[in-house]
């Protein structure tokens, strides 16, 4: 369906910024960044002023090495507004871990004073550090208040990738962190001070065999009131090339956290590839830029409406060298839908403002472009294979097994938020958002779905 199919129809966001990639006057011009360069990205919405910010790893582009932090008013336009403690790191951070800049940073609000917690460590380093600087403003500047966990050679955990989780009910404090090793632990803080309240590195909740094939990090809690679970966001692999996140959730916010199949996160019996809930994964639609790398997430719940942030790569291309595209990291800001049995599922289209209302059952059908997440994917994107859904309420699917056809229907009367796939046994669930599509400049309908095996899928209507 055409662009001039959508107009006037209130569903669909008007286009957004594009995104330009390998352009050095944007590298050079912290003015042009918008969402270019960022790393770690964490997201947190100041109350007080209603305005969006995002704390980040510098990628060292410039010769600063401290946070980057953002700010937006609408999560679509960003504005670069400079560094956390870019001018001097530290002295007894420097001194343990021989840092060259800080990573991963994480911010909570108490009061009136905004906590930033952040790490210092060097690549593969357990020489790491957890620590925490404060401010009576989200734009700083922030004062070193102290060190949250050091961590050394030989330890069972690694003091990186802090992330902040106020219990409900008790209104007390905790930390989830953690990176390779034994994975991702829970530590409770003093609520006054912000600091460690006890002693120790805490409770293990996610872990992975091995080392680099077992990679997991990036950890992030978000309490879902409507579910009343907690979800834990953790990325598997790698952070240069098959970052993915998973997901598991828990009544407690020490857990155990569960995957969709029931399988705890601390499970080592099975293969370290099928467990946790695949939410996000390197994607290409058709002939279009690919993306690979979408990890180290953060969440917000804003008032009703959820997103997840997290940073990813461009998929080396002919023209450009692995090198270069390892340079220029973005930040996507996606929306996020729950499956009716309360599973986050996420836009395949990054977030141009869209806003979720059902359908006409005209627009539903068509042609898509389709991507099922595969748990150990062969390359670092997965390609779209087609899908058609007719107006007889029959589909058919292309996907790497062949061509399966099969049977469609609203999951709801009327105009369509939802709709059931049926086909050789499997059952899909798919969400409806109407959407941007990035790569063909036009509006669109994108799907976000879960099958009956927890698997997710992600499509998006192209004619």
């Amino acid at each position: 369906m055409s662009s001039d199919n959508y107009k006037g129809i209130h569903h669909f966001p008007v286009k957004p910024p594009e995104i330009r990639l390998f352009d050095n006057c944007i590298a050079e011009n912290t003015e042009l960044w918008n969402t270019h360069f960022s790393h770690d990205p964490s997201i947190f919405k100041d109350e007080s002023s209603g305005n969006y910010y995002v704390y980040s790893t510098d990628v060292g582009r410039l010769p600063k090495w401290g946070i980057q932090i953002r700010c937006s008013k609408d999560l679509i336009n960003f504005k670069f507004l400079g560094w956390a403690l870019a001018d001097k790191i530290p002295d007894e951070v420097k001194e343990w871990t021989n840092c060259r800049g800080l990573w991963a940073p994480d911010i909570i609000k108490v009061g009136n004073e905004y906590r930033l917690y952040y790490a210092a460590s060097t690549f593969g380093s357990q020489n790491s550090v957890i620590g925490l600087a404060v401010s009576n403003s989200p734009e700083g500047p922030f004062e070193p208040r102290g060190i949250v966990l050091k961590t050394r050679k030989g330890d069972p955990v690694n003091a990186i990738d802090p992330n902040i989780i106020i219990e409900e009910g008790t209104g007390d404090h905790y930390m989830v962190y953690g990176s390779f090793w034994s994975g991702i632990s829970i530590l409770m803080l003093d609520k006054e001070t912000g600091l460690a309240k006890e002693e120790g590195f805490g409770k293990r909740i996610a872990t992975r065999p091995g080392y680099v094939l077992g990679s997991v990090e990036g950890p992030y809690i978000k309490y879902n009131p409507k579910t009343g679970y907690y979800y834990l966001f953790v990325s598997y692999g790698s952070l240069f090339s098959d970052y993915n996140v998973r997901v598991g959730r828990s009544k407690k916010v020490t857990g155990p956290y569960l995957d969709y199949n029931g399988v705890e996160l601390t499970n080592l019996s099975i293969n370290a590839n099928d467990v946790g809930l695949k939410i996000t994964t390197g994607y290409r639609f058709g002939e279009s830029q690919g993306w690979m790398a979408l990890g180290h997430n953060s969440v917000l719940n804003d008032n009703g409406e959820w997103f997840i942030v997290h940073h990813a790569r461009p998929e080396p291309t002919g023209e450009y060298t692995e090198k270069e595209v390892l340079r220029w990291p973005c930040m996507h800001i996606r929306r996020i839908v729950w499956s009716d049995d309360g599973w986050p599922l996420v836009n395949p289209c990054m977030y141009a403002g869209e806003k979720l209302r059902p359908v006409d059952f005209s627009f539903v059908t068509g042609t898509y472009e389709r991507i099922r997440f595969e748990n150990s994917p062969e390359s670092l994107v997965t390609v779209s294979k087609k899908m058609y859904i007719n107006k007889d309420n029959t589909c058919l699917i292309n996907d790497s097994t062949g061509d399966s056809t099969g049977t469609w229907k609203p999951e709801d009367g009327g105009d369509i938020s939802s709709l059931i796939v049926q086909y050789d046994g499997t059952v899909e669930k798919y969400k409806i958002i109407p959407s941007w599509d990035w790569e063909n400049k036009k509006p669109t309908l994108a799907l976000t779905g879960l099958d009956n095996k927890g698997i997710c899928i992600w499509a998006k209507k192209v004619d």
